[in-house]
């Protein structure tokens, strides 16, 4: 029997690929050549219901932990705090090593990589993307795009740009990243489209404000990814009401402008997106009569 999933679950399912798809795909790239076995769950819970939510957690082949944390704008000493009790924890529940590691974006400001206090000595390792041009990175794929079909192993580090230094901002490069791998990658199979697309989702879901991620996942809804997590249902139900708004609107005289705003505010449309639809739809006033 085919299964019925949520939303949440879908998004859920989608994130757990992205991580899985980091482990494997971009540890090396970071230069950390130990291989993982399993991921594990990233949501701790003590007895007195105090929850500690790790970014990621992966069991790696040595025996040891690999804990990940992403930080866009410093490592102070209360985040050192912070994982240092993840660690303790974690370390304490499956009885093995941990090591954390601290991605760090362009935008990081002062990084605390160690905490001393009495005897004990706890330090992380940060890795820092900035050095590393987003912008720079873009050119140089599609330069490659138009020789020949873009290989995953080139496509690996798009997923970090994020991360990286460079001019333009995360939203417009988690944009464009998406749209390159549903553009240019020829080479890579549905499976691999999506799990890549889900690692960009899932640093939208970490790094973008409330807005922006709205407007992510506008252009996300045609991509592999989309077609897992929204279906086509939903979003016909979705255009469904806007269609309704625009028409009753319009037919009790509504002006064009206060039309825009009530798109935006109750199906969280952008202003461009609102534009879109009412054009789309406002054609169709005059087939009621």
């Amino acid at each position: 029997m085919e299964k019925n999933y949520s939303k949440a679950q879908l998004e859920d399912k989608a994130l757990k690929s992205a991580s899985m798809y980091f482990g494997r795909e971009l540890l090396p790239y970071l230069g950390i050549n130990s291989r993982i076995i399993r991921l594990l769950p990233t949501e701790q819970i003590r007895l007195e219901a105090v929850r500690a939510n790790e970014d990621l957690l992966f069991e790696m082949e040595d025996g040891t932990l690999a804990h990940f944390e992403f930080e866009s704008v410093e490592v102070t000493r209360n985040d050192l705090y912070r994982f240092r009790a993840y660690d303790a924890y974690t370390g304490m529940q499956y009885k093995k090593a941990v090591t954390t590691y601290v991605l760090c974006s362009g935008k990081t400001g002062k990084i605390h990589s160690k905490l001393k206090e009495g005897i004990n000595i706890y330090q992380i390792i940060p890795l820092q993307m900035k050095e590393k041009d987003a912008d720079r990175l873009f050119c140089e794929l599609k330069v490659k795009a138009q020789k020949r079909n873009l290989l995953k192993k080139d496509l690996a580090p798009l997923l970090l740009t994020p991360l990286m230094g460079g001019e333009s901002n995360v939203k417009d490069r988690i944009r464009r990243a998406g749209k390159m791998l549903d553009t240019e990658a020829d080479g890579l199979s549905k499976e691999e489209k999506q799990c890549m697309e889900a690692v960009l989702y899932a640093f939208a879901c970490k790094f973008l404000k409330k807005h922006e991620l709205s407007e992510i996942k506008e252009a996300f809804s045609m991509t592999v990814l989309g077609e897992m997590i929204w279906s086509d249902g939903e979003k016909k139900g979705i255009e469904k009401g806007i269609e309704a708004l625009i028409l009753d609107n319009l037919e009790e005289g509504i002006l064009r402008d206060k039309i825009l705003l009530k798109l935006v505010q109750r199906f969280d449309l952008t202003q461009e997106q609102a534009i879109t639809y009412f054009n789309r739809f406002s054609g169709k006033q005059a087939e009621r009569y």
